[in-house]
């Protein structure tokens, strides 16, 4: 839609010159760029409405998204840089799955047993990015707060992202919306570190 959802139920007369703010219903509201959050500059007005440059991304960004190529490559290409991150920090790991929607590696990691799951494409809906399964022997329920996780990782954790699942062992099961390259063995290493029981 070019202009923005609001409660007074008019329409701008002009819909394709600019993405249109009613100025009654959302009088305070610029649209800014999902990426970098430039706001957008005003463009154009007219009766009730405010018209701004663009709803979504800026133009440099846009130009930026499209240069990097279509999404299911770049997906695949930040999936395989945590890849070999993970297993250039932790040599007891190696790759046992590599599908087209999941690349799963497992292993040991100080005495733990360790499996990752690096999604290169997520079901509808799903903020399940990286998925860490590490051994806990601990038999405590955890929860967010008792993973020590710094702001950086809590605040990409994704939705309901702690589970406790018993197979062959006891795992934790944490789940992340996003992780950086390096975030991606950091968080390994202080899941590790937290589930180490009084033995480890």
């Amino acid at each position: 839609m070019p202009y923005y959802g609001h409660q007074c139920g008019i329409v701008p007369r002009r819909l394709r010159d600019a993405w249109w703010v009613c100025s009654a219903c959302l009088p305070e509201f610029v649209p800014a760029c999902g990426i970098c959050s430039a706001p957008a500059p005003v463009i154009d007005r007219q009766d009730g409405f405010v018209g701004y440059a663009y709803g979504r991304l800026c133009p440099s960004c846009v130009a930026k998204v499209q240069a990097a190529g279509p999404w299911r490559e770049r997906r695949a290409q930040a999936v395989a840089a945590r890849e070999a991150a993970l297993l250039a920090r932790f040599p007891g790991l190696a790759v046992i799955r590599r599908g087209r929607s999941m690349v799963t590696l497992a292993g040991t990691v100080e005495g733990r047993r360790v499996q990752v799951r690096l999604r290169i494409s997520a079901r509808e809906g799903s903020s399940e990015r990286y998925i860490f399964h590490v051994q806990d022997d601990s038999g405590v329920t955890l929860g967010v707060d008792d993973l020590g996780l710094p702001e950086a990782l809590r605040s990409v954790l994704a939705h309901d992202p702690i589970g406790h699942v018993r197979t062959e062992v006891p795992w934790l099961r944490v789940a992340f919306a996003h992780l950086g390259k390096l975030d991606t063995v950091t968080a390994l290493e202080l899941l590790v570190a937290r589930t180490r029981g009084p033995a480890g």
